[in-house]
């Protein structure tokens, strides 16, 4: 069988025409799938990775980690970088701006200003003064033997002189102290020894704390006494008691504590800036009453070497005398110190904000601007505060009303760290319905 070969006819020319253009559509359209999958059609999509977070156009306070809709108009949310408001001008203060208010709100919350001035502090400084005992004066009353207590005579608050039996004590010690007392005294009586030579040699009870009188007594009796007093070395009142009937008894042990209330100490805090004007000697007395009923004078006689790191003051005490005990521990009231007086560029006391890390004041730029201000402030007096950085004479600042001058400041501070991108090409302003 003979075999033929078949050619096959080339296709026609309109449809070589069709494949080409058909494999020229799935180029394109692979090449467009591509450069959609490496660059988001989406501007929004496009600075995800340089966006910090995500916030509404409309409602700034909805801020979101990812892309989505604003939970309040359902607005899409559109990428924000956050960027740092804090680089404040000269003067200002890290998370404050300024801000504008205008004059009928400003009439509306009440916001008051006063000029800064220079003016003379007076010479006082005044504090809040604490009455305390004088601890040069309080005694501790203990014993230098074992034993036990048979009887209390005293109590805590009461009024005890020098020499007073406060309570009664027994035991073997005791007893032995006293019979070697008597022998040695006996021996010695036997040799004609005069009796001050007994009071020398015959020392037994003496270094037990033993008082002369009660020593005496022994001597007269000619036999041990059945318990020994615990007197009082020093006139007083009974502050602490620490003993009580049938209680064993260790040498050394704290059995009262007696305060001599004659003079008293006043203790007043000093704030840091003030601590260069308070010295030693300086006068000083203490106000009790609202208003004033007694005054009480005297002197600094000591200021304490470190600050309180909580407070940040610095504590200063005057000695009062306290002859009729009208001054008691626990009292308090205004301590006044005379200290030298200086001309000083000052505020008003409450146009100061103190946050404990940094204190500013807010200016009245006029118009109805605030604008925050950094100061460092001095000494104070008569509700007035010394400036010694940060204004000039002459300037306004905000006296009322602070807390609603700080608190819109820090949002408008907090709302302004957040902007929308420069490369969002007109996303946001497209969201938010600006051109």
């Amino acid at each position: 069988m003979v075999e033929h070969d078949i050619e096959e006819a080339a296709p026609p020319a309109g449809m070589r025409l069709a494949g080409i253009a058909r494999w020229a559509v799935i180029a394109i359209l692979s090449c467009a799938a591509a450069g959609a999958w490496l660059y988001p059609a989406h501007p929004a999509q496009r600075v995800s990775k340089s966006a910090s977070q995500y916030q509404c156009p409309m409602h700034p306070a909805i801020l979101r980690d990812g892309p989505g809709g604003c939970p309040i108009c359902r607005m899409e949310l559109v990428p924000v970088a956050r960027h740092p408001s804090a680089a404040p001008e000269r003067g200002g203060v890290p998370g404050l701006v300024s801000i504008d208010i205008g004059p009928d709100r400003t009439q509306l919350v009440g916001v008051r200003t006063a000029v800064v001035t220079r003016q003379r502090l007076t010479a006082q400084l005044r504090t809040t003064g604490f009455v305390s005992a004088d601890e040069s004066r309080v005694a501790l009353v203990t014993t230098r033997f074992s034993g036990w207590v048979e009887e209390v005579r005293a109590q805590v608050g009461e009024r005890v002189e020098k020499g007073q039996i406060l309570a009664t004590a027994s035991g073997p010690e005791l007893l032995t102290a006293q019979q070697v007392f008597l022998v040695g005294s006996g021996w010695l009586a036997k040799k004609n020894v005069p009796a001050g030579p007994v009071e020398e040699d015959n020392n037994a009870l003496r270094r037990l704390g033993i008082a002369q009188r009660d020593i005496d007594a022994v001597l007269r009796r000619r036999r041990p006494l059945p318990a020994i007093p615990v007197r009082a070395p020093v006139s007083g009142y009974i502050a602490k008691r620490s003993v009580l009937p049938g209680l064993y008894l260790q040498p050394g042990a704290e059995l009262f504590q007696i305060v001599d209330l004659a003079t008293v100490w006043v203790v007043g805090d000093v704030h840091e800036q003030d601590v260069s004007r308070v010295q030693l000697g300086q006068r000083a007395q203490l106000l009790l009453g609202m208003p004033v009923r007694e005054a009480f004078r005297g002197s600094v006689d000591f200021i304490f070497p470190a600050l309180d790191p909580d407070t940040r003051t610095l504590r200063a005490r005057v000695q009062l005398p306290n002859p009729d005990l009208r001054l008691r521990p626990g009292m308090s009231g205004a301590l006044v110190i005379e200290v030298p007086g200086g001309d000083a560029l000052t505020v008003p006391a409450e146009a100061v904000v103190d946050t404990g890390e940094q204190q500013y004041v807010f200016l009245a730029r006029g118009g109805g601007r605030f604008e925050p201000r950094a100061v460092r402030v001095g000494a104070s007096a008569d509700r007035r505060v010394q400036v010694l950085e940060g204004l000039e004479e002459g300037e306004s600042v905000v006296t009322t009303a602070n807390f609603l001058v700080d608190s819109e400041s820090r949002m408008r501070g907090a709302l302004e760290a957040f902007a929308p991108l420069p490369d969002s090409s007109g996303a946001a302003h497209a969201a938010s319905g600006q051109p």
